[in-house]
């Protein structure tokens, strides 16, 4: 009968265990006293690995770098840009405000009483910003722009400058009457203003007043003691305008007045007689009112014989010239 084969693992552990002195029972003993204290170390390194602040902001900083770099990827194309194009924008933007009390707005925006609120070197200095912008649309030839910036910079501050530029921007648009009302306005603050007075009666010129340009141009030319040549020479064009206005003036509201009664007199008798109508025949009445005027101009009376004169020419040219014996001699008396 055959023996069972050994198993040579299970010998080699009996032997194993005899050498070490132990026996089943005790090996038993030695490994339940053993586990215990291994899971205690490992709860403790748990713990301790959890609660040490540290890895907690280890943890919280790569947090938010993964959320810091997602937030970057799904920034919009349009919001993204240069650093120098995001610049550009902040200095546009600045450059086309003003700020008042921490808020930035354009400065014609604001209310009367936003203004009246402003000291008076804000007020001063919005007003010359103002003007700056106005100065860069009159240089453009954008006229209504500048009048409105011009406008705009009165309301902060009332200087005769504006008056003055605006006046300039109404003068290029032939509005005359609105170029002399900015400059009497500009003049009530700085009467010596020779700029406005200069423009003013450029503007008088326009509209054929005479007089109150020269005016202007005189004193203009007093206030630069005469070395101003364009108020110079203006002065003597407006001064022949005025001139000839007044002569075609007078010439046409002139009444006919007859020379002295020895002038007169003189020059008649510098002429042969031609006589009366011949008073035989039956006389016309043309005729006889040239008769009669022939006697007035022997008495001297010379206007009353105009006014006979003038009756026979006008009969004449109703009736005709057939019958009167002196139609010719009517004409060349009066003459």
């Amino acid at each position: 009968m055959s023996e069972a084969p050994v198993d040579k693992s299970a010998q080699q552990s009996a032997s194993l265990l005899e050498k070490l002195n132990l026996n089943e029972r005790s090996w038993k003993f030695y490994a339940a006293a053993a586990i215990p204290p291994a899971v205690v170390a490992g709860l403790a390194l748990w713990y301790y690995s959890s609660n040490n602040p540290k890895a907690e902001s280890k943890k919280d900083e790569k947090k938010k770098k993964k959320s810091r770099k997602s937030k970057k990827s799904a920034k919009p194309a349009g919001e993204q840009g240069t650093p120098k194009e995001a610049t550009a924008d902040a200095e546009d933007v600045k450059a086309s405000t003003s700020t008042v009390g921490g808020d930035e707005e354009s400065p014609e925006k604001l209310t009367d009483a936003q203004i009246a609120a402003l000291d008076k070197d804000t007020k001063k200095k919005l007003a010359q910003s103002l003007k700056t912008r106005g100065n860069k649309f009159f240089i453009a030839k954008r006229f209504p722009k500048a009048i409105e910036m011009y406008t705009q910079a009165l309301r902060f501050d009332e200087d005769p400058v504006f008056y003055s530029n605006r006046a300039a921007c109404y003068g290029a648009s032939d509005e005359n009457d609105k170029v002399i009302e900015d400059c009497t306005s500009a003049l009530k603050l700085e009467p010596r203003y020779v700029k406005a007075l200069m423009r003013r009666a450029q503007a008088f010129e326009n509209v054929d007043r005479f007089r109150d340009s020269l005016y202007d141009f005189t004193t203009a030319c007093i206030l630069e003691d005469f070395k101003n040549n364009l108020a110079s020479t203006s002065a003597e064009r407006v001064l022949k305008k005025l001139a000839e206005s007044e002569a075609r003036e007078r010439v046409e509201k002139r009444e006919p007045r007859l020379p002295s009664v020895s002038f007169i007199s003189g020059y008649l008798n510098s002429f042969r007689d031609n006589g009366i109508a011949a008073e035989g025949e039956e006389l016309s009445e043309a005729d006889s009112l040239y008769n009669a005027a022939l006697e007035l101009i022997a008495d001297q009376q010379y206007q009353k014989a105009i006014e006979s004169i003038d009756k026979a020419i006008e009969l004449v040219e109703e009736n005709g010239a057939e019958g009167v014996q002196r139609a010719d001699d009517v004409y060349s008396l009066r003459g």
